[in-house]
């Protein structure tokens, strides 16, 4: 009987000792929403040294299939938030689906949804230093903040590179013509996302629409925009 009592014991400790170890799975949580702008993720259990694309899709899809806004680098993992905006495709969607897929691991990744309504979610703290995601993977761009008509626009970039010089230019937005005018130079620093008021020159500032383009005079690329001359 002993016997009997003491093989069963070592099969117990055996088994133990072989059930493989599986690492956390990662998950996240909505931190703050500003409707039809951005989303604030809240991770958790997020893998170290790894490099995640980001999507937005429509409810129900899990985020497969849908919109690339952003890459994320994970740093030392763990909890962090990352901030990232929301596509032109999905503004005016009521509830908006959030995907992670590890481009280093295929068996990292996590979805979630949130509502596209503004407000905070959830509460929650960054961790070991770590800040919102600042790397610009999607396509230069910018919206209109606001306008004091005749006087000024005051635009917000997005995804643009750092460390370079962009000119800016104006013109009536009305005509076919090629009459820009230069009204200053702005530098993007760490890039991505920034906030920048132009003056808009006096040739210009009874134009009903004005189209304002940046152009980067470091390779020659260039985005452009159009907004009409009010009060907004």
């Amino acid at each position: 009987m002993k016997k009997r009592i003491a093989l069963m014991l070592a099969i117990i400790l055996t088994a133990t000792m072989i059930v493989p170890v599986y690492a956390a799975v990662p998950t996240t949580s909505i931190y703050a929403v500003v409707k039809d702008d951005t989303v604030i993720i809240r991770t958790a259990n997020f893998p170290s040294g790894h490099t995640f694309h980001v999507y937005m899709g429509q409810r129900d899809t899990q985020g497969k299939n849908g919109h690339l806004v952003s890459k994320l680098t994970t740093g030392e993992g763990g909890t962090f938030l990352a901030k990232f905006y929301i596509p032109e495709e999905l503004k005016g969607e009521d509830i908006i689906t959030i995907r992670f897929e590890s481009v280093t691991e295929s068996k990292y990744f996590s979805y979630n949804w949130f509502f596209n309504e503004s407000g905070i979610a959830t509460s929650g703290s960054t961790s070991s230093g770590t800040t919102y995601n600042n790397l610009g993977a999607g396509v230069p761009a910018w919206n209109i903040l606001s306008v004091a008509k005749g006087s000024t626009v005051t635009i917000q970039t997005r995804y643009f590179p750092a460390n370079q010089r962009y000119a800016v230019f104006l013109k009536n937005g009305a005509l076919a013509d090629l009459n820009w005018y230069e009204t200053q130079g702005i530098e993007t620093e760490e890039g991505n996302s920034q906030i920048i008021t132009i003056a808009i020159p006096p040739e210009l500032q009874y134009c009903e629409k004005i189209a304002i383009k940046l152009y980067n005079i470091n390779d020659g690329s260039y985005w452009y925009n159009l907004f009409d001359n009010i009060n907004q």
